[in-house]
C-alpha cells in the first residue's frame, strides 16, 4: 500500500452557524480521529466540510469514497479549498494506482496562477509520480492520460530510465495520437534518439526511482495462531515480534518512508488460503506478504500470489515442491534439493570424496535432497556407488542391510565408499542417526558422514569412531556474541518483556530484507525482481543469496566438533555465477 501522508494545508472558518462544528471536526482530523471527524463533517453542508470529509475518508484509507467527495468540489469554490481538494484527489488516485487521473489532476493544478503552497506541492508530487512508474505502468498511464502536456512530460521523464526501443515506441505513440504538440520538445527527443549508440551508453536501468514524500508500505503477515500451551505457540509469536521490531526500526530510521503491518491468521478454519490472500490484496492493498509458516499452506498461497502478482516471502517453509509455483514466492529457508546440491559440491570438490553412498527415507523431505546430491556429485565427477532411498519404516527403521555397504575395511570384498550422505529428517531422524552410528561403530568404519541439519548435535567423543568426520548443511545460525545480535536481544527484551528465541531473529531478518529492498526500489512493482537479484545479504540468523532464483542459495556446511577441536569449520557455499550487488 503506497500510503502517503496527508498534509493539512489550510485552516478555514465557516459561517457562524457551522463554524464551531467545522473547527471541532478539523481538530479531530488533525488528531487522526478520522471516524469521529466524518460524523461531524457529514452534518455540515459547505465546501469546506466536503473537503474535510474527503480528507477524512482518505485518512481512513477509503480512497474511492474520498475521491467521490473531493470531486464534488467544483472550480467555483473558494480557490484554496478547490486547490486543496484537487491535490488530495490526486493523492487518492495515486493510492488507487490510477496514475493517469492523478497526473491529469496535478498537471491542471500546477498550471494555475498565482503559485501557492499547494501548487508547489502538486508540482513536486507530479515529478515524483513521473519518476516512480515502471515501464509497464508508463504505457498503461500514457494510454489513459487526457492531458497532452502530461503525456509529453511522461515521455520526456522516461529518458534514460527505459531502454531505447521503449522510449522510441512511447514517442511515436505520442506523435501519432496528438494532433497539436510542442515541436521543440519533441525535436529534442528525436535528436536524442537519432543516435541509438549514444542513448544506450547513457541508459541506466538502475536509475534511482523517485517516490512521493511520506510514502509508506503495508506488509502483510500471514502466520498461524496456536494455543498458549502449545509448543508451537512461541514460534509464530516470536516470528511476529521479530517482524514488528524490524518495522519499528525502519520507521525510526527512515524519514520519507514508513511501513505498517496487516496480520492474518492462517489457522482460522473459516478462511481459505485464497480468501486470506484476496483479503490482503483487495481490502488491505498489501505490497508483500511474509508467511505462511508451513509448506502446504505456502503452496496454496503461491498459486494465488501468481494471480495477483504479489510477492510472498516464506521464512521457514522449504519443501522442494514450492519451486514449481515460485514466480512470486521466495524461500529464505533453502529447499532440501538445494542443500543436497551444496553439500555434494563441497564433498567432491573440497573434501575429495570421489566415491559416495547415499541413504534416505523414501517419501521424506530428505528424499529430494538425496536425489539432488547424487545428480550434483556425478555432475562434479564424483561416483555414487550405493544409492538407497527406501521405505525404512517398513523394516522398523533397521538399516543394517544398508549400512553393511558403508565400510572402509580393506579386507572386505565389498567396494568401499569414502563418505555417506544421510539426510535424515523429521521425528525419526535421531533414531536413524543413532542406528547408523551404532552400525558404523560395529564395522570399525571410518567413512565420512554428510548429513542434514539434524546431525549437528551428534557427540562423536562418546563414540568409537575416532577417525570419522561429520559434516552437515545448515540454513540458520545465530551468533549471539555479535554486536548486532546483542543489540537485537536488548531491544527485544525491552520491547516485549521476554527473551527472543531463534524465530524472533528469523522474523527480524525476513522483514528487514523486504524493507531494505522497498527502500531501494521505492515502487513495490519492482520488489519481485529486486528480491530475485538479492545476493550476499548478511542477517542475524541467515545469509541470503537468491542468485536469480526464488530459493535461497546461501547454505553453510559445518563440521561436527570434537572436544579437541579449537574452532568451528564454516564454509559458505557460493554459486559460481553469484555476484555481489
Amino acid at each position: 500500500m503506497k500510503k502517503l501522508t496527508l498534509v493539512l494545508f489550510l485552516s478555514f472558518s465557516g459561517a457562524t452557524g457551522f463554524a464551531q462544528s467545522i473547527e471541532n471536526g478539523k481538530l479531530l482530523f488533525e488528531q487522526g480521529d478520522y471516524e469521529r471527524a466524518v460524523l461531524i463533517f457529514e452534518r455540515v453542508d459547505t465546501d469546506e466540510s466536503v473537503l474535510f470529509l474527503g480528507k477524512s475518508y482518505f485518512g481512513l484509507n477509503n480512497y474511492l469514497k474520498a475521491a467521490n467527495y473531493l470531486n464534488q468540489i467544483e472550480q467555483g469554490a473558494e480557490q484554496e479549498i478547490y486547490q486543496d481538494a484537487r491535490y488530495t484527489l490526486a493523492l487518492a488516485y495515486f493510492q488507487l494506482d490510477d496514475f493517469a487521473h492523478s497526473l491529469d489532476v496535478l498537471q491542471a493544478l500546477i498550471s494555475q496562477t498565482p503559485s501557492s503552497s499547494i501548487t508547489r506541492a502538486a508540482n513536486e508530487l507530479y515529478d515524483d509520480i513521473l519518476g516512480f512508474l515502471t515501464p509497464k505502468q508508463r504505457f498503461d498511464t500514457f494510454k489513459e492520460l487526457t492531458s497532452n502536456e502530461a503525456r509529453l512530460d511522461l515521455v520526456e521523464s522516461a529518458s534514460g530510465k527505459v531502454d531505447y526501443h521503449t522510449l522510441t515506441t512511447l514517442l511515436n505513440l505520442f506523435k501519432n495520437s496528438t494532433p497539436d504538440y510542442n515541436e521543440l520538445r519533441v525535436n529534442r527527443l528525436e535528436t536524442l534518439l537519432s543516435d541509438s549508440v549514444s542513448y544506450w551508453n547513457r541508459y541506466n536501468p538502475n536509475t534511482l526511482v523517485t517516490a512521493p514524500r511520506g510514502m509508506s508500505y503495508n506488509i502483510g503477515v500471514a502466520l498461524p495462531e496456536f494455543e498458549f500451551e502449545s509448543p508451537e505457540y512461541e514460534i509464530a509469536q516470536h516470528l511476529y515480534f521479530g517482524i514488528q521490531l524490524a518495522i519499528e526500526q525502519f520507521n525510526r530510521e527512515t524519514a520519507d518512508q514508513k511501513a505498517f503491518i496487516t496480520y492474518r491468521n492462517t489457522s482460522d478454519v473459516t478462511s481459505t488460503s485464497s480468501s486470506i490472500v484476496e483479503d490482503l490484496v483487495w481490502n488491505e492493498d498489501v505490497d508483500v506478504i511474509i508467511g505462511p509458516l508451513f509448506s502446504q499452506v505456502a503452496k496454496e498461497f503461491s498459486m494465488v500470489a501468481e494471480t495477483y502478482e504479489i510477492p510472498v516471502l516464506l521464512p521457514l517453509a522449504n519443501a522442494d515442491s514450492l519451486d514449481l509455483y515460485n514466480n512470486y514466492v521466495f524461500q529464505l529457508n533453502p529447499a532440501f534439493g538445494a542443500q543436497g546440491k551444496s553439500i555434494a559440491r563441497y564433498a567432491v570438490n573440497e573434501l575429495g570424496y570421489d566415491t559416495l553412498g547415499v541413504i534416505a527415507e523414501k517419501g521424506s523431505l530428505g528424499a529430494p535432497a538425496a536425489r539432488a546430491f547424487r545428480h550434483e556429485a556425478e555432475r562434479n565427477d564424483g561416483f555414487v556407488q550405493y544409492y538407497f532411498v527406501e521405505d525404512l519404516e517398513s523394516v522398523g527403521y533397521d538399516i543394517r542391510d544398508y549400512t553393511q555397504f558403508f565400510t572402509t575395511d580393506t579386507l572386505d570384498s565389498i567396494p568401499m565408499v569414502k563418505a555417506v550422505y544421510a539426510p535424515f529428517t523429521g521425528t525419526i531422524a535421531q533414531t536413524l542417526i543413532e542406528s547408523m552410528l551404532t552400525e558404523l561403530e560395529a564395522m570399525n568404519s571410518t567413512v565420512g558422514i554428510l548429513g542434514s541439519e539434524e546431525w549437528q548435535n551428534v557427540n562423536l567423543d562418546q563414540r568409537r569412531l575416532d577417525s570419522t568426520v561429520v559434516y552437515y548443511s545448515e540454513s540458520f545460525n545465530i551468533d549471539t556474541s555479535t554486536t548486532g545480535a546483542a543489540e537485537f536481544i536488548t531491544e527485544f527484551r525491552i520491547r516485549f518483556q521476554t527473551e527472543p528465541n531463534d524465530f524472533a531473529f528469523i522474523g527480524f531478518d525476513a522483514a528487514s530484507i523486504v524493507l531494505n529492498e522497498l527502500k531501494l526500489v521505492k515502487n513495490p512493482k519492482y520488489l519481485r525482481d529486486s528480491l530475485k537479484d538479492l545476493n550476499n545479504y548478511r542477517g542475524l540468523s541467515i545469509d541470503v543469496s537468491f542468485n536469480g532464483t526464488h530459493v535461497n542459495q546461501d547454505i553453510k556446511i559445518r563440521k561436527v566438533l570434537r572436544q579437541s577441536d579449537l574452532e568451528t569449520s564454516e564454509i559458505g557455499i557460493i554459486q559460481p555465477d553469484q555476484q555481489k550487488r
